[in-house]
């Protein structure tokens, strides 16, 4: 692991199998820092407990597509029997995540069911976000993405959203204008209402 984790005192989630609580290790998120590159070798797995973490992979024109970012849970996990990490990890704001080196855990796994069908429940749960994920890049117009976003990340009609609208864009798979311009249009129109850096259901949408 690379000299930017260093060590911290936390207490590992209470609501984790033992066996996992055993292997967890605490590291200390720093924005700017690379937690992994596309091609290495996986060496662990994480869980994010605070801060930001954000997948990432350059497009055939050579624009930063953000595929997730991960605010609170499992990070690289599709890479746990995989031969190298698929995307680039960086983290963009400071916080807490826990590391699980990736031969212990398997070995772990092997030998308790009971962290092991914990384990699927989780990856079945990101399995559905990835997917949600997926179908709100298909979709073709800013409008269409941004209203998916809302319905699908949204609790009780309001999303977070993320300080700067340039990493919103960059997860929508938008650049900031068509952004920026669809925001505007929806407002206008009562679809949404931006206010305290979240965005809500507008009374226009239904």
């Amino acid at each position: 692991m690379s000299a930017v984790w260093s060590g911290e005192a936390a207490d590992a989630p209470a609501d984790w199998p033992p066996a996992l609580r055993a292997l967890a290790r605490p590291h200390r998120l720093q924005a700017g820092q690379t937690v992994f590159a596309r091609g290495e070798a996986p060496e662990r797995v994480f869980w994010i407990e605070r801060g930001e973490v954000r997948l990432q992979r350059a497009s055939a024109d050579g624009r930063l597509i953000v595929l997730q970012r991960v605010r609170q849970g499992f990070l690289a996990e599709a890479s746990l029997q995989a031969p190298a990490y698929h995307c680039d990890a960086w983290v963009a704001q400071d916080g807490l995540a826990w590391s699980f080196a990736r031969a212990p855990l398997l070995a772990t796994m092997a030998e308790s069911n009971a962290l092991a069908l914990w384990w699927a429940g989780r990856m079945a749960q990101q399995l559905r976000d990835a997917r949600l994920r997926c179908e709100r890049l298909s979709l073709h117009t800013a409008r269409e993405r941004v209203l998916h976003a809302l319905e699908t990340e949204g609790r009780d009609g309001v999303l977070a959203l993320p300080a700067l609208r340039k990493d919103w864009a960059d997860e929508l798979g938008l650049t900031p204008e068509a952004l920026y311009r669809t925001l505007a249009v929806l407002q206008r129109e009562g679809v949404v209402v931006l206010r305290d850096g979240q965005l809500h259901r507008g009374q226009a949408s239904g």
